[in-house]
């Protein structure tokens, strides 16, 4: 079956270029397009399930951050990965903390694009299934989180970012980030959306 894809950018050319790049994926790609957020969450609510998300978040209609989890959320729990021309300023690990599961700067090779992709869809549930139709995991396999891992579980669900999170918890952003990384490497995932797809797998979030 071929994957779903949206590709969100204002440059028509960019889109194109992406809608290209992603057709070369073994098995094909069904390919949706969009210039705008509005465009974009319509798109990705009609065509939900989608598998992967291609995402500038520079659109002058959208906060990019905002527009991440609004896309996920239409989108089927689809993996948002944002291709933007602004590689400085904290861009990058602004989107990776907002839920984008990688961030690949335009002025790479188009290689390095196709490669986030290939690694968003092979960490993902496979082509039109949705997370919760993936094979049930081992139970038994759960891993034994602290308390605040737990909190940070459950403030990821909730959409918080690393500030909020401390603001919340009352700790400073580089404590937050060190129990993050601990949670990840616990749960065996790199992003936000995947720690939370897995702890649902394993029952720690309901």
């Amino acid at each position: 079956m071929q994957y779903k894809i949206l590709i969100v950018d204002d440059h028509p050319l960019v889109r194109d270029g992406l809608a290209m790049l992603v057709s070369a994926l073994p098995g094909g790609a069904e390919i949706f397009k969009a210039a705008t957020a509005a465009q974009a969450l319509e798109q990705a609510e009609f065509h939900t399930p989608l598998d992967v998300i291609l995402l500038d978040c520079g659109l002058p209609d959208a906060d990019g951050g905002g527009l991440i989890k609004a896309l996920q959320t239409r989108g089927g729990g689809a993996p948002v990965i944002v291709v933007s021309a602004n590689e400085f300023d904290g861009t990058p690990e602004r989107m990776l903390n907002l839920g984008a599961c990688a961030f690949v700067p335009k002025s790479k090779a188009s290689a390095t694009i196709l490669n986030a992709v290939k690694d968003a869809l092979a960490r993902g549930s496979g082509p039109h299934q949705p997370a919760a139709s993936m094979p049930p995991v081992d139970l038994s396999a759960a891993p034994q989180l602290t308390a605040r891992q737990l909190d940070i579980l459950l403030m990821f669900d909730q959409g918080m970012t690393n500030k909020d999170i401390a603001l919340h918890l009352g700790l400073s952003e580089k404590t937050v980030k060190n129990h993050i990384t601990a949670l990840f490497q616990a749960l065996g995932v790199v992003s936000r959306l995947q720690a939370v797809r897995q702890a649902r797998n394993f029952k720690l979030l309901t």
